[in-house]
Formats: C-alpha cells, sequence, structure tokens
C-alpha cells in the first residue's frame, strides 16, 4: 500500500499538471481571443474593400461611359443617329451598305433651281471674225441661239449729298427769316450713316453672326471706311429704339399657351460700370407659336424662367433642367425624349451596357415612327376615323408597354448606371407621355436648339459681348429678328421700315410698333413684307 508520503507527492505533482494545463488552456485561449479580433478586424478590412470595390468599380463603369462619349464626341460622327436595328436579308440597301447622301444615281431629280425672283439683264455674245479665214466667205447668222444664264452679284455703296435750300423773307411779317428746307431723315441726329447701312450693319451682324469688326473691314475693302466707334454709338441709339418693340413681343409671347424653351452660355465680359465679369451669363430663349423671345441674364436659375411665366397657362417643352421643374402647376411640363435618347446612348458605348441600351434604343425609335405616322395625319386635317384612331391606338400600346418594361426592370437587380436611367424615365414619365393628348407637342425640343444656333454661331465667332447693353441688345435683336422669321417676314426690309419710321422723330422709337407685330398686321402689309421662297424658315 502506498504511504502518505508518496499520495502527497502524487498530489503535488497532480496539481503541478494542473496548473500547467490551466497555463496551456490560458495561453490557447489568449491565442484564441487573439484569433478572433484579427479575424474581426480582417473581416472588418474585407468589408471596407468589397465597399470600396464596389464604389471603384461604379466609378470606372461611370468613366468608361463618360470617355466612350467623349470618343464619340470627338471622334465619332457627329450625329445622334445609330444603326441600331439589324440589316434583314431582304433589305438590300442595307445588306449591301449605307445610302449615300444626296442625289442618288439615276434618279428624276429637280432640276436647275429656277431664279424667277431676280432681275434680269441679256448679254449677246458674238464672234470677232464672222467670215472664212480662207476664202474671207461670210458667215450666215443662225435664227437660235446657244443660251445659258449665270447669277452675279454687284454690292452698290454710294453716298447722297443733300443740299438743304434756304430762303429769305422778302416781307416783314413775324417769324423767322432765314427758312431752310428740313434735313433729311436719319436714325439718329448727328449720324452720317444713313438707314440703309444700319440695316446691313445689323443684319449682318446679329442675323448672319459676322463680327462688327470684319463688317467693317468688307466695307474698307469698297472704298468706305468707319471707325468702330462710330457703329458703338449707334448701336447705343438702337438699344432704346428696340426696346417698346422687344416688350410688346415678350408681352405677347407670355399670353402664348405652348412654349420651347432652352439655353445657353453668353460671355458678357464686364457691366455699364466698367467692372471685369468674372462669371459666365446666360442666354435663354423661349419661342412660341408665333413669338420668340430671348432674355440674357447673370443666372442659370429658376428665377428667370419663373419671372417669364408668372400668370401664363399652357405647356413648356424643355430638356429636364431642374430650373424649368419649379414652375407653378399651372405650366405643364412635356420632356424632351431626344434627352432620354442621350442617357442609353451614353451607356450604349459600354460593352456591358451595350445590349440592353440597344434594346431600349430600339423601343424609342419606334416611339418616334408610330408618333410621326400621326402626326402625319393630324398635321393633314385628319385627326377623325379609322385611321387616327388606329394610329394612336398602336402608339398608346407601345408606351404602355415602355412603361411596363421599366416598371419590371426597376424590381432587378441593376447596375446603378442602368437604374438611374430607369429611375428618370419613372420620374418624368407624365412629361414625357404628355404628346398622347396634344398632337402639337413633339417628341423634341429641337425648335428651342435651333433658335439658339445662330446665337451660338455669333458667340463663336465675337466671344459673346464687351458690355452689359451689348449683350441686351443682342438678345433684342434675336427676338425681333427670329419672331419675324417663323411668321415668314422679311426681317432685313421690315426693320429698314422700323429705322424709317424713328427717322420721323430723329432718337426716338415710333409712337406704335403695331404695324411690325405680325400678329397685328393686315394681310396685306404680310404680303408686301413676305420672306422670298428661296429663303427657309427656321426652326
Amino acid at each position: 500500500m502506498r504511504t502518505m508520503a508518496q499520495m502527497n507527492v502524487r498530489l503535488d505533482q497532480n496539481e503541478q499538471r494542473i496548473k500547467s494545463l490551466e497555463k496551456k488552456v490560458k495561453k490557447v485561449e489568449a491565442e484564441r481571443d487573439d484569433y478572433k479580433a484579427r479575424y474581426s478586424k480582417a473581416l472588418v478590412t474585407i468589408r471596407e474593400q468589397a465597399a470600396q470595390i464596389k464604389e471603384l468599380t461604379a466609378k470606372v463603369d461611370s468613366y468608361e461611359k463618360t470617355l466612350a462619349w467623349f470618343r464619340r464626341d470627338k471622334f465619332g460622327r457627329h450625329s445622334e443617329a445609330d444603326d441600331i436595328k439589324e440589316p434583314q436579308p431582304d433589305d438590300q440597301d442595307q445588306v449591301k451598305g449605307k445610302r449615300k447622301r444626296g442625289q442618288q444615281f439615276g434618279s428624276k431629280g429637280h432640276g436647275r433651281t429656277k431664279r424667277t425672283d431676280l432681275d434680269q439683264d441679256e448679254i449677246i455674245l458674238d464672234i470677232d471674225n464672222k467670215a472664212c479665214s480662207s476664202c474671207l466667205k461670210p458667215f450666215k447668222l443662225l435664227p437660235e441661239t446657244d443660251n445659258f444664264t449665270l447669277a452675279e452679284i454687284e454690292t452698290l455703296l454710294y453716298q447722297v449729298r443733300y443740299r438743304r435750300q434756304r430762303y429769305a423773307r422778302q416781307c416783314k411779317c413775324a417769324g423767322k427769316k432765314i427758312i431752310t428746307a428740313p434735313p433729311a431723315p436719319r436714325l439718329y441726329r448727328r449720324t452720317t450713316i444713313g438707314n440703309s447701312l444700319w440695316i446691313h450693319l445689323c443684319v449682318q451682324k446679329f442675323l448672319h453672326g459676322m463680327p462688327t469688326n470684319r463688317i467693317l473691314k468688307d466695307l474698307a475693302l469698297r472704298g468706305l471706311g468707319i471707325s468702330a466707334g462710330t457703329v458703338t454709338d449707334g448701336y447705343k441709339v438702337i438699344n432704346d429704339l428696340l426696346e417698346p418693340l422687344y416688350e410688346a413681343i415678350k408681352t405677347f409671347c407670355q399670353g402664348e399657351n405652348y412654349w420651347h424653351a432652352d439655353e445657353t452660355s453668353w460671355r458678357v465680359f464686364s457691366d455699364d460700370n466698367g467692372k471685369r465679369n468674372s462669371k459666365k451669363w446666360w442666354l435663354w430663349v423661349i419661342a412660341g407659336q408665333q413669338a420668340v423671345t430671348y432674355i440674357l441674364d447673370k443666372s442659370r436659375s429658376r428665377s428667370v424662367p419663373e419671372d417669364f411665366f408668372a400668370g401664363s397657362i399652357g405647356i413648356l417643352m424643355t430638356d429636364r433642367y431642374s430650373a424649368y421643374k419649379c414652375l407653378s402647376a399651372a405650366i405643364k411640363k412635356a420632356w424632351c425624349w431626344v434627352h432620354v435618347r442621350r442617357d442609353f446612348i451614353k451607356l450604349l458605348a459600354v460593352p456591358k451596357f451595350k445590349k440592353w441600351a440597344k434594346n431600349w434604343l430600339i423601343e424609342i425609335a419606334k416611339l418616334f415612327v408610330l408618333n410621326h405616322a400621326r402626326n402625319f395625319l393630324w398635321s393633314a386635317g385628319k385627326d377623325s376615323g379609322s385611321d387616327w384612331e388606329q394610329a394612336q391606338k398602336a402608339l398608346c400600346d407601345h408606351t404602355d408597354l415602355m412603361q411596363n418594361n421599366w416598371r419590371m426592370e426597376l424590381r432587378k437587380c441593376l447596375h446603378k448606371e442602368q437604374k438611374t436611367a430607369m429611375q428618370s424615365l419613372k420620374k418624368h414619365w407624365d412629361g414625357l407621355t404628355l404628346f398622347l393628348v396634344d398632337p402639337r407637342i413633339p417628341l423634341d425640343n429641337n425648335k428651342a436648339e435651333r433658335l439658339l444656333r445662330g446665337c451660338v454661331i455669333q458667340r463663336k465667332n465675337s466671344y459673346g459681348n464687351g458690355v452689359e447693353w451689348a449683350g441686351h441688345l443682342s438678345a433684342k435683336f434675336f427676338t425681333v429678328f427670329q419672331t419675324w422669321l417663323i411668321n415668314g417676314l422679311d426681317p432685313q426690309a421690315l426693320l429698314l421700315d422700323y429705322f424709317n419710321q424713328c427717322s420721323l422723330h430723329p432718337g426716338k422709337p415710333p409712337p406704335t410698333v403695331v404695324n411690325f407685330l405680325p400678329w397685328e398686321m393686315s394681310q396685306e402689309r404680310k404680303d408686301d413684307f413676305c420672306l422670298p421662297l428661296s429663303y427657309k424658315r427656321p426652326a
């Protein structure tokens, strides 16, 4: 049997083993806790990196979309028209290649353009030697001639010297002793430029976009030297003369019930106090059916459309710029489908979104085709009957299909870029489908953008305006010219008539501008100032 001493020794050994095991357990537990902490830290890091990867991936996709858009814009075709339709086997033209631009070989064509509005002179061309050089026998003159016509131009620049006759009284009656004939009509006192030359300066600059310096150089080549300061002083007077006409057009435009609107940047390098502007200004265009108004303002904020449309009721077609969304409920907003289409064109350039974007572009193309078919009937006066009902039903069915498609897309797990495009459709859908109940509304805002094209050309040629009053003068001329043009009136002839009316009271506008407003003109006056058939109306 074991002695007590042996048992105590054995007990001590077991206690030592227990303590050793406890130390090992504590060490393992410490290592386990350390591993847990490191694992938790690593898991947090992994999640953070996963979030960063997701964020960076989204940025890369966005940058790829932007880069693809810039490549297309700078190095691709300058058109948004894409060959999104797959060529069919029976469509030989598409299989062989794209149709060439211009008149096709073998087509009938329209022949040479007839210029019946031009004055005609007749010149007979003859030969020098009318006899045979060998036998000197004279040639016989034939009754028929070989005829052709050339269009030529001749600019007549001249000065008129007016001699004011003076008379002396030979009686003793009251009054002036020397009586002088009244002066010739002029735009303002002391000017040496006639109204016809002022018309040339204004039309070349504000209608054709030619800078003043180039116009003066052209006149100098023809022998007439005019300083830029003389023209600038005249423009200051014209700025005041156009004010009542501009305000009358603006007021009428505010009273219409359907408009297109857009805006573009415009440089004004210093204000009327001579201080240099550090920020660019904005040129707004608001086009009704009979009147067009241009507004130059320092800001691109909602205050400009809010001030213009205060008290107006109607429909406004624009892009999706937020300033137009803040207008009152009395102005219904119709959004441009071309800007919606651009969302998918940008995604089309990214390989991962190409198929998805292409399907949506095809649906939008079908929408344009169906709406064009309906508008053809409406413009022809066939807005009733079976054909109209069929076209209207086809258009409504297609918009319903598109609405169901974007609703189904939003239920899926989409990429951020795809989801943004679908949410934009959802947000603007009521305005995008407003054309269904009003055939006047097109699917695009091309009217406003085309009315800004001439302004952009002038901005490119002249870099904007040097001072504030000159910028407002540009907006006034754009308003007057484009309003006359969309109503089929000749701006050059009408402006000359307006300046002649101003010349009756030099430096002052005419007492009334009714005769220069298209909606107030008689039909006889419209016929007198109508545009030539060769001039294409804008927008």
